[in-house]
């Protein structure tokens, strides 16, 4: 077996064309994917339920009526005597650390101050409705149903619904989304659960905001629809970059390389260092481990077709590699990790001497983070994506001379009088 990692010598002059191979691998809006598509989209538009039913069997050959599109509160509870109590208080544990996560964040989002005798109030209100897109085509994602739905139950969303391709909906998912308070489950997957979401059929009514990770054609959709309906960012293919210096431990390096990697062959997975004599030991690491792994087709079809190393003159030009790269997740393993994160800026989410899927499984961190280069202008989800940010301004019953000397003078720059004139009533000279 053959282990395609390319290697690339990172220096000052080959940063940007370096950078760009590698973000070249995830051009996701390809002409022919991008009308695959609008033309499911379309259809789904137009045929409602029918075209729901009809891309079930298609892509996921299974035979879906109008009445089995959503899933019955018979299913749910029968769900919970296919798992068992282990699997249950795993679930409930990585649920009431994102809610920890997400209430102190929603705790501090709320003031008071006053404003030379005006009261300025922040509070936040939140959607009416959101649906969640669960993927499902490697494997089953309970973890993502209570990522995705969690913190919009703490935002206090009323609606929340969640999609996911049949065939990968198991009990421990329906268990998942019953603990975390979901109100409506479907049995749809692909492009046409998020036409669905966005533009409702009989069964499915839209919703205000559509949310969650998937692989190319659902990211594709996400973005086609989001000129109707607003989406949370392009979350997937998966990515991971780790920086190690000369003290990383090889071993954890592979192993965390081949835990990304089994999210599907198109994940992006890579190391970044300063060390050559730690490259020779992840590469004689990936010998061994590679081929014992789970999953071994879709790892080894994601390292070889997707994974890279990348030797960096120095830490300087490493940290400008990472934050032009923009990696879903990064992890960190060095002596001098403090400096990386004080200049580290463009990542979803950061794991320092740990392994990525501490923020999967435990830590209450969101694992839906953002892709393909998003990092540079968004984080992860969290509960301010199923919020309005709403500052309320209380008058006091006169103005002060401050006040009115502000607006007349701004008023007059911009020639705007009647703005001046409507102060007239509560200020008096």
């Amino acid at each position: 077996m053959k282990y395609n990692l390319e290697i690339y010598y990172l220096n000052r002059e080959n940063i940007s064309r370096i950078a760009g191979n590698i973000k070249g691998r995830r051009e996701l809006f390809k002409k022919e994917v991008e009308d695959k598509v609008v033309k499911i989209i379309e259809d789904v538009r137009k045929r409602g339920d029918e075209a729901l039913i009809e891309y079930t069997k298609d892509f996921d050959n299974i035979v879906l009526s109008k009445n089995t599109i959503r899933v019955g509160r018979n299913e749910i509870d029968d769900a919970y005597n296919h798992v068992n109590e282990a699997q249950i208080d795993a679930l409930r544990t990585l649920k009431d650390n994102i809610e920890r996560v997400e209430k102190e964040s929603f705790k501090k989002m709320f003031f008071e101050i006053e404003n030379d005798g005006f009261k300025i109030v922040q509070t936040l209100k939140p959607l009416d409705s959101v649906g969640c897109y669960i993927p499902g085509g490697e494997a089953s994602y309970p973890s993502t149903v209570l990522m995705a739905t969690v913190p919009a139950k703490v935002a206090g969303v009323d609606r929340v619904a969640i999609v996911t391709p049949p065939k990968k909906m198991s009990p421990v998912l329906l268990v998942a989304a019953d603990l975390a308070g979901v109100n409506e489950i479907y049995r749809v997957g692909g492009v046409q659960a998020i036409a669905a979401l966005a533009y409702g059929t009989e069964t499915i009514r839209p919703v205000d905001k559509i949310v969650g990770p998937g692989g190319a054609y659902v990211s594709v959709a996400k973005a086609v629809v989001s000129k109707d309906v607003p989406i949370d960012m392009l979350a997937g293919p998966s990515e991971l970059i780790v920086y190690a210096d000369e003290l990383g431990d090889p071993e954890q390096i592979v192993l965390d390389l081949i835990a990304q990697a089994e999210h599907s062959s198109d994940t992006l997975c890579g190391l970044v260092t300063t060390s050559s004599n730690l490259i020779e030991k992840v590469l004689d690491c990936m010998k061994e481990y590679l081929p014992a792994s789970y999953r071994r087709d879709t790892v080894t079809a994601s390292i070889e077709g997707n994974g890279f190393i990348v030797l960096a003159e120095d830490q300087k030009i490493a940290i400008e590699f990472i934050n032009r790269l923009s990696p879903e997740h990064l992890e960190i393993f060095s002596k001098d990790y403090e400096r990386l994160l004080e200049e580290i800026k463009n990542v979803g989410a950061i794991t320092v001497n740990g392994s990525s899927v501490l923020t999967d499984y435990y830590c209450g961190i969101n694992h839906i983070l953002p892709t393909n280069g998003q990092a540079k202008f968004r984080g992860g989800l969290s509960i301010l994506d199923f919020v309005k940010v709403l500052r309320t301004v209380i008058a006091p019953n006169n103005y002060s001379e401050k006040t009115f000397s502000v607006i007349d003078q701004l008023g007059r720059c911009e020639g705007l009088l009647n703005h001046v004139k409507s102060l007239s009533v509560k200020y008096r000279r």
